[in-house]
């Protein structure tokens, strides 16, 4: 399943699209460089969730910590029928998060400011459909195409065209349930490395089940109580067998 970052990415540049624009992908970042109707460009740091609120870092309130040099973020809700999209400039953004971890930091001397940092709708909410602010037409022009992430060649008459195989991530998916979160993650057998693919520390990767579970509960709540992670972690499926009870099944 296509993850909800990639699909937030899929859906704004489809947008940006039909509404008149040009979007281009930054490599190795969840940035998008977009040229509006007028000719003018920028860059446009993208988040998405499916449920609830949006995830940043808390190093993004930091000055220089942002190396795409974004003027704007856009915040993706794939919860509802059609992805709404709300735009806002990025030093109010980062100057949020910024104010936010300082009281996070005031509560408890001695925090790091890093890990992930929840961004509500409350915040982002004045932002709705601000195309606006990317130059773009308010209206979408349907006859765009929509699926825009890469270009089609179109293939001589004489070479069958190939469809492009669908990439299937061999890495286990994995849940859990903590705090009122659903931290999905994915499970490198070989590795034992776990990636978390959404919710709380989005996009972080830990060496073992166990560090990334005492990482997830201690953001979360800042509990210090020690977890086993091939208990705490358990399939993504029908079955929902523990991490470990599966790994014993199947080696």
């Amino acid at each position: 399943m296509e993850e909800s970052a990639d699909r937030g990415v899929r859906a704004f540049i489809a947008d940006v699209v039909q509404r008149g624009g040009s979007a281009t992908p930054l490599k190795g970042s969840r940035a998008v460089r977009v040229k509006g109707v007028d000719g003018r460009s920028c860059v446009v740091r993208v988040r998405s969730t499916s449920r609830g609120q949006w995830m940043a870092r808390r190093q993004d309130g930091m000055p220089g910590s942002d190396p795409t040099g974004s003027s704007y973020w856009v915040f993706v809700d794939l919860a509802t029928d059609s992805p709404q999209f709300y735009i806002v400039e990025s030093d109010e953004v980062e100057s949020g998060i910024a104010a936010d971890v300082e009281l996070w930091l005031a509560e408890r001397p001695g925090r790091v400011p890093t890990g992930s940092h929840p961004i509500p709708m409350s915040s982002v909410a004045h932002g709705h459909d601000r195309w606006d602010l990317l130059n773009l037409n308010q209206v979408r022009d349907s006859r765009y195409r929509k699926e825009v992430l890469r270009p089609r060649v179109k293939p001589a008459k004489t070479v069958k065209a190939v469809a492009e195989p669908e990439f299937v991530d061999p890495r286990t998916a994995i849940v859990s349930d903590f705090g009122g979160y659903r931290i999905h993650a994915r499970f490198d057998a070989e590795s034992s490395n776990v990636e978390i693919t959404r919710g709380p520390m989005e996009g972080r990767r830990f060496g073992h089940p166990t560090t990334a579970a005492n990482a997830v509960t201690k953001f979360v709540s800042d509990d210090d109580a020690e977890y086993d992670g091939w208990t705490f972690w358990r399939l993504d499926d029908r079955s929902g067998a523990s991490l470990g009870n599966y790994l014993s099944r199947s080696g």
